[in-house]
């Protein structure tokens, strides 16, 4: 530590540096001048030496003219030499002092940029290097879940062959039977539970169709059937449909309809059917009292459909759940004593028609029996 502190004393800039490389530094052992401080050129490249060898051939040089033009050295001449020397010598001292250490800032400056860019230069190259490390790993991640990603819609893939394949065969021994292929049906019991299973087969096959609908949508491999459609007439349709069941629980099914019809929109009739209906039917079916109210507004750029209803509503958690993508595939609590066989996958295919389509599906809620809103918003193209 100690010769660390010596030797910066001793360093070019420092009062105590003294320059080895100096003729007389080196035989005084000292800095004869503040300016030597600043010095690493040898003694006969000093520009003060060199000054003094320069004033003193001039005066010699001065004085020979003088004696050869008046025959002898003028008094006059001797002095006024001198002095010029001597005064120019004094701004030639104070100018070249400025001269040198401003020199020498403006080497140490230019160190010290050369330190700092080189500096700035490792470390770019080692953030560059975390960089491409950061980026590498996160190209074999991506790669990886695309490799995931794909197996799971070969998986689906598989998995709705092979479970429509059997199916098919059921509903189709279910029609023969029912058709009387195989005799008649004289039974009105067994009769009865050939066409639940049937319609169970139905049931089933379209639940298939909408998994593999859902996967293909999710790999952008779906090819959606664009016409220009009046959203309304597609809502009315859906009404219609639900009205039945909202009677039989006693509850109202209003359906607030524009009084002017609103701008035709490209869409997917079959798929944006089925997105609204499986959410209009989640209202109906776990609101026991009240009703669902349905409203459409536009908004130029946007259609936007909500869906109100004073059902079991959603806690903050569930909500947050179903804003973030967790909630699908699952139901809340309260949904579930209510209606017992459902699996929640039809918000999944509502929510995957909707953003198929460009468009959006959040909801809201104040809580637990406190009902909950839908909205779907679907752009106006």
């Amino acid at each position: 530590m100690e010769k660390s502190e010596k030797n910066q004393r001793k360093e070019l800039g420092n009062p105590e540096h003294l320059n080895k490389n100096c003729w007389l530094v080196k035989s005084l052992n000292y800095a004869p001048y503040k300016r030597c401080q600043y010095c690493e050129l040898k003694f006969r490249y000093c520009l003060f030496f060199q000054y003094g060898i320069i004033s003193l051939i001039l005066v010699l040089f001065l004085l020979t003219l003088s004696f050869l033009i008046e025959g002898r050295i003028l008094e006059l001449v001797v002095i006024s030499v001198f002095t010029l020397v001597i005064v120019y010598g004094y701004f030639f001292n104070k100018s070249t002092d400025k001269i040198i250490k401003a020199n020498f800032a403006q080497r140490k400056a230019k160190e010290a940029l050369e330190e700092l860019t080189k500096t700035l230069q490792q470390k770019v190259d080692e953030q560059t290097k975390e960089i491409r490390k950061a980026y590498e790993v996160e190209k074999q991640a991506h790669e990886e879940l695309k490799k995931l990603d794909l197996a799971k819609t070969q998986f689906t893939k598989a998995a709705t062959h092979h479970l429509r394949t059997p199916l098919t065969s059921i509903i189709g021994y279910l029609e023969l039977i029912l058709g009387g292929s195989y005799g008649k049906l004289n039974n009105i019991e067994i009769k009865k539970r050939i066409l639940s299973a049937r319609k169970s087969a139905d049931i089933l096959q379209s639940l298939i169709e909408d998994i593999l609908d859902i996967a293909l949508l999710r790999t952008g491999k779906a090819i959606l059937n664009l016409e220009a459609i009046q959203i309304e007439e597609v809502i009315e349709d859906i009404v219609k449909e639900e009205e039945p069941q909202a009677k039989n629980k006693g509850i109202y099914l209003k359906w607030e309809k524009p009084k002017t019809p609103l701008p035709k929109i490209m869409l997917d009739k079959k798929r944006i059917k089925e997105a609204i209906y499986n959410i209009v039917d989640n209202a109906v079916k776990y609101t026991e009292k009240g009703g669902v109210t349905i409203k459409i507004k536009n908004q130029i750029s946007n259609i936007k459909i909500i869906a109100q209803d004073t059902g079991v509503g959603l806690s903050k958690e569930e909500q947050r759940m179903f804003l973030q993508g967790e909630y699908f595939f699952e139901r809340g609590e309260e949904a579930e004593k209510l209606w017992g066989p459902g699996r929640g996958i039809g918000l999944v295919i509502a929510y995957e028609f909707i953003r198929a389509h460009q468009g959006k599906l959040w909801v809201k809620s104040e809580g637990r029996g406190k009902g909950s809103t839908f909205y779907v918003e679907l752009p106006v193209k």
